[in-house]
């Protein structure tokens, strides 16, 4: 896929949709009435608490979200690459660009440079590939969709993602991106995940931490070649 980051071009990650954070509804109704304009938008994942296409419950809880991402859809290129929190979700959204972890990263240009976007958590280890396999498998959240009788298991997950604190600053978190662009070959890592906000320069590697929209009020655009956080509020 041969992708080139627009200028204006916006990038949103970790909002962690859900009742009690709403940051995201309100972001989008923004750009429904154009107060915010673009013509491409990144999701960088973790934008719902929790949602996968097989949970009836989180599909229905989050019906309102899906159907404005569809809507703008139609007007926005969107690429939504998806989290820890948020996958299996490309039936649910037919005219997005949806990238599972698996297909991740993807590869873009920002002017001269070659970029690679992930949500940020590929590359940990084989125990978390091993776990990521496991609770993206489609027949296992079938059978657990048909058995979410009076939605037990279903209010479980959710009352304990409610109860999650997920907002803090990771100490030396420049050491931690500085293994990260490691793993890359591209002039350019854009990651979303760990809810930072921060850029660095390492050699001739430039590495970007999307801001979580619901920790730090913030998004990001492109602008001449430079991604910059813009404050929501």
């Amino acid at each position: 896929m041969s992708l080139n980051i627009q200028e204006n071009a916006l990038f949103v990650a970790d909002s962690h949709f859900n009742e009690d954070r709403v940051i995201f509804f309100d972001f989008l109704k923004k750009l429904q009435s154009q107060e915010i304009e673009t013509t491409q938008l990144f999701l960088m994942g973790d934008i719902f608490d929790f949602i996968c296409s097989q949970s009836s419950y989180f599909v229905n809880k989050n019906a309102q979200i899906i159907s404005i991402l569809n809507e703008l859809s139609k007007s926005i290129q969107i690429i939504y690459l998806e989290g820890n929190h948020d996958y299996n979700l490309k039936k649910l959204f037919p005219n997005i660009k949806v990238f599972s972890r698996a297909e991740q990263p993807i590869f873009a240009n920002l002017g001269n440079k070659n970029v690679a976007l992930t949500h940020g958590d590929v590359f940990i280890n084989s125990s978390y590939d091993m776990y990521c396999n496991i609770i993206r498998n489609k027949p296992l959240l079938s059978f657990l969709n048909l058995i979410d009788f009076n939605n037990w298991l279903t209010l479980k997950i959710y009352n304990a993602l409610s109860r999650k604190k997920i907002c803090h600053k990771i100490e030396n978190f420049e050491e931690l991106a500085k293994k990260r662009v490691a793993n890359f070959s591209s002039d350019v890592v854009i990651e979303g995940h760990y809810h930072q906000g921060y850029q660095y320069k390492f050699d001739k590697q430039e590495y970007i931490n999307i801001p979580s929209l619901f920790c730090s009020n913030e998004y990001s655009v492109a602008k001449n070649g430079v991604i910059t956080n813009i404050s929501f509020y």
